[in-house]
């Protein structure tokens, strides 16, 4: 019988410290985050659209948009548009920093304009592709190919991840 009585304060110790141990792990705000993805494909044609949500989430989105004309060339300054993207949970606007083709960056809102992102094509006086926002509310946003910079229908994938 006192190998249980000397067994037993071990015992809450152990269930002590590990109760120490999470709420400490718990203060820190770390925690294992599930996150998903979303890919879209579609091709435009030059002057067409492709609108498309953004998850319905309190987090910020990160948006990848590769694009690809399959003519056997290389879109310079790249193939490739970035953002990372939120709506405000009150005035339902939409803020981001967006990345063009040639690796700058600006960020804005909703309140302010419309273009989140670029795909210019030779530099940035030439725009062949935009990221842009739609409807802010509804969380709206698309791809537009410039019918006046491209003469043939273009590849997109869009990835979301959040």
């Amino acid at each position: 019988m006192s190998t249980k009585f000397h067994r037993t304060p071990i015992a809450l110790l152990g269930l002590c410290l590990t109760t120490l141990l999470v709420a400490a792990y718990a203060q820190n705000g770390e925690q294992n985050a599930n996150c998903r993805c979303r890919e879209l494909r579609f091709t435009l044609s030059p002057g067409a659209s492709h609108d498309f949500l953004l998850p319905e989430t309190q987090i910020p989105v990160h948006i990848e948009v590769s694009v690809t004309a399959n003519n056997g060339g290389t879109q310079e300054p790249s193939e490739l548009m970035y953002a990372v993207v939120n709506q405000d949970p009150s005035s339902k606007q939409i803020t981001w920093i967006g990345t063009n083709s040639d690796g700058s960056t600006s960020g804005s809102s909703s309140l302010k304009g419309k273009t989140i992102a670029r795909i210019f094509g030779g530099g940035p006086s030439t725009t062949n592709a935009s990221m842009n926002v739609v409807a802010a509310p509804t969380r709206t946003l698309n791809i537009t190919q410039n019918a006046s910079t491209t003469s043939r229908p273009c590849e997109y994938v869009v990835r979301m991840y959040f």
